[in-house]
């Protein structure tokens, strides 16, 4: 048994367990070059059989300190010339319906503004599960704005779920059934 100590912004999260899946990452995308935003999962099989998922929010994206306070969840702050070689300025993304962001700029918004940037800070999500259905369910439930829930299994997703199985016997058979009622209701079946 391992503890690993993940620290947040407030507070550090200390998980006491043995990593059985992960990490599985979203960095690259298809073609094999870093995304400006990504995630990872990692999970963890505790001593008594439950189970904890790290799943956490990665960002190389820096933003104008004047426009960043409207959309930036987490922000922190860099020199703009500590800024790595691959930082994206937000600006220069392509636009997201519903989502702000800073005005579009050239490579000289590097100079612009001010000597500090703003930067996308980690975001870390910590759950604890009773078993391997509850993990399951959580990483096909998919949960939007306006209270829609829609159930898929995303590539990196079953990359650990597929992890999990090789090397926990409880993630062997177990298999959710789902009936979309207008919410969502689960049974599970064993097979």
């Amino acid at each position: 048994m391992t503890r690993t100590v993940i620290s947040d912004e407030f507070a550090d999260f200390e998980i006491a367990g043995e990593v059985i899946a992960g990490p599985v990452s979203t960095e690259l995308d298809a073609r094999g070059r870093p995304r400006p935003r990504w995630y990872e999962a990692t999970l963890y099989r505790k001593p008594g059989g439950s189970y904890v998922l790290h799943q956490v929010s990665l960002s190389r994206v820096w933003h104008l300190h004047e426009h960043a306070g409207s959309h930036v969840r987490k922000p922190g702050e860099a020199s703009r010339s500590r800024l790595p070689a691959s930082a994206v300025y937000c600006g220069s993304l392509p636009a997201r319906e519903n989502r702000e962001q800073c005005p579009p700029a050239g490579p000289e918004a590097r100079s612009r503004h001010g000597e500090v940037a703003v930067t996308e800070l980690p975001q870390h999500k910590v759950s604890a599960f009773p078993d391997a259905e509850a993990v399951i369910r959580e990483v096909m439930t998919a949960r939007r704005p306006g209270g829609s829930v829609s159930v898929a299994l995303s590539e990196p997703m079953r990359e650990l779920l597929t992890e999990a199985e090789r090397r926990d016997p409880a993630f062997r058979g177990a298999r959710p059934a789902f009936m979309m009622l207008g919410t969502l209701h689960c049974i599970l079946r064993e097979t």
